[in-house]
């Protein structure tokens, strides 16, 4: 009797033969990985006799990947490696038991070990790990896993599948998964850096003066940005209701302009408590025709979010032969043609299922580094951003993001209850399916790259530098107000302006960098105000990333008031010695 048995590495698609259901399979695999990424295996199986006529005489291993080096097998008698081969990605190892265990419930052990170089592998900050998996595992059969990495690769930040357990020891984390027949694949690191820089080629068409935005990658609850470079510097940047930054320039008429942005995101694993409009993310768009019956149709039966995305998952196909193709389908020609959809089609499938079932939802577009090398640009000049959904989650009250498309071309990590720290945000299209452009978006008639995106090691550091504020008044009726800006190359976040003595303040939840933002300060009481205390405006500023500071601004209410009291007093004194003139003439 042969037994065929068939593992395969994550990310790779091989067609496994069947076990044959007279056994029933235990085994226990433990991987012990070194500081540079090699693997040292060890495989305990035991095959278990379900009838008394039969028994293992032959067992077959396939791994694909790389080679495996020092392969080595026994069992209670000694070597049972045949044959060992490596061809086209795929090792093979051929057994003969030295043993006969003929009867129901006998059982045949034995061990194998060999290496695996490179099993983790170091993408900027993080090491990624892609546990072997075994496609024959049947669900009444035993898969003990254990990884042991080095703490040096840093704490576990994604796992794909639920570990049972996570055991610090000396220099080392066992993590340690029980029964697992999902796919495992590990992402170790508290943040992943990239190091980004951009072009976006402006042009003003017309006669006038214009003012033109581009956008700039935002600051998120879990991406934080430091510029190096935003050459020339804008006007102003701001944040759109989405959370976008948008750089603003001044074009005069006919110019074109060029802009370089360069800077380092930092991803951090993160979720952030967030109120929205939930209203503004459940209408209808060119690409989410949520009101279409045939969309409905397909809501009817799906009642959680969990549904609307294994959906998406199972009803399309990923086509790497579209990956060049600029046409943006949208949802509904997406599900007359499942077979070949990308990215957008699956982020504009799932957002448009979600909002016709009541959830609100947006597309992200960004960059996302991917180890499937079939998911790259023909052309080397090409600007190939990657799209991925998120879903509101009113419990958590926040944005939650899932991926699709990385567990459909993944052949099934699960993207959904975790992502990734490779996904990098460039812009959030919620309010509309297609406004603003992403970076990437503003070329020019040259066939030109715009996007450099590259794993990162050593963190750039933010300055912390404070604010300047001026005041604007030119005419002292009117109303006082100052201009902050931040300088800095980094945002500004939580930021408290307050007047002490008025027991005023105003909360700005991010300033962005090279940005700047108009306040209107109260007016103080008329009699307040004449203390000489008062003839200047004392404002304190506090932030989390700079220091708090005192500054003082010339009150022009001050000097105004004191004026208008003055008068007051003359024009008082003048009535009061009217009136005592005309009673000295009265009693006369």
């Amino acid at each position: 009797m042969f037994l065929f048995f068939l593992i395969s590495f994550l990310f790779f698609s091989v067609n496994p033969a069947n076990a044959a259901d007279e056994f029933k399979t235990q085994q226990k695999i433990i991987y012990q990985i070194d500081n540079q990424g090699n693997a040292v295996v060890n495989q305990e199986v035991q095959l278990i006799n379900n009838f008394s006529e039969i028994y293992p005489t032959v067992y077959q291993l396939i791994l694909s990947g790389p080679a495996l080096e020092n392969i080595t097998g026994t069992d209670s008698q000694g070597n049972i490696i045949q044959k060992t081969d490596h061809q086209d990605d795929l090792n093979t190892i051929d057994i003969k038991f030295n043993n006969n265990n003929l009867g129901k419930d006998k059982i045949t052990k034995f061990n194998l070990n060999y290496t695996i170089p490179k099993l983790a592998t170091q993408k900027g900050n993080i090491w990624e790990v892609s546990v072997p998996e075994n496609k024959n595992i049947k669900s009444n059969d035993t898969n003990e896993i254990t990884v042991l990495v080095p703490n040096s690769f840093g704490n576990l930040s994604f796992s794909s599948s639920n570990p049972k357990n996570s055991v610090p020891l000396n220099n080392q984390t066992q993590i340690f998964f029980n029964n697992s027949n999902q796919k495992i694949f590990l992402i170790f690191g508290n943040y992943q850096l990239f190091d980004f820089h951009f072009k976006y080629f402006l042009e003003n068409t017309t006669n006038q003066p214009q003012i033109l935005e581009i956008t700039i990658p935002p600051e998120t609850d879990n991406q934080k940005i430091v510029y190096k470079e935003i050459s020339p510097q804008p006007l102003n940047i701001r944040i759109d209701t989405d959370g976008n930054w948008l750089a603003q320039y001044k074009l005069t008429s006919n110019q074109e302009l060029e802009i370089n942005v360069s800077g380092q995101a930092k991803i951090i694993p993160n979720n952030i408590s967030s109120s929205i409009n939930e209203d503004n993310y459940l209408k209808e768009q060119n690409f989410w025709p949520i009101n279409d019956p045939s969309i409905k149709q397909i809501v009817s039966s799906l009642k959680t979010v969990k549904d609307i995305y294994n959906y998406t998952v199972n009803t399309l196909n990923y086509d790497y032969n579209s990956i060049n193709a600029s046409e943006r389908k949208g949802a509904l020609n997406t599900l007359l043609s499942p077979n070949t959809s990308i990215c957008t089609d699956f982020t504009d499938l799932f957002v448009t299922l979600a909002r016709a079932k009541g959830i609100p939802a947006r597309e992200v577009e960004g960059f996302a580094y991917t180890n499937n090398s079939k998911i790259k640009p023909i052309n080397a000049n090409a600007d190939i951003l990657h799209a991925w959904p998120q879903y509101y989650d009113q419990d958590k009250q926040s944005w939650v993001s899932v991926d699709p498309t990385w567990e459909k071309t993944t052949n099934g990590v699960d993207f959904f209850k975790d992502l990734d720290p490779n996904h990098f945000v460039f812009v959030f299209h919620g309010l509309d399916s297609e406004k603003p452009l992403p970076p990437g978006g503003y070329k020019n008639n040259h066939n030109v790259k715009t996007i450099e995106v590259e794993f990162a090691t050593q963190e750039l550091q933010a300055n912390h530098e404070n604010l300047k504020i001026i005041s604007l008044n030119k005419k002292i009726y009117q109303p006082t107000i100052i201009k902050i800006s931040n300088q800095n190359n980094n945002s500004i976040s939580d930021l408290k302006i307050s007047i002490p003595n008025l027991n005023w303040q105003q909360k700005i939840p991010i300033l962005p960098p090279f940005s700047s933002i108009e306040i209107t300060l109260p007016n103080y009481q008329f009699l307040k105000v004449l203390n000489p205390a008062n003839r200047n405006i004392k404002i304190k500023v506090e932030s989390l990333n700079t220091t708090s500071n005192q500054i003082s601004i010339s009150n022009p209410k001050y000097y105004l008031n004191l004026i208008i009291f003055i008068g007051l007093i003359i024009t008082l004194l003048g009535l009061g010695g009217i009136i005592l003139n005309s009673n000295k003439k009265h009693k006369k």
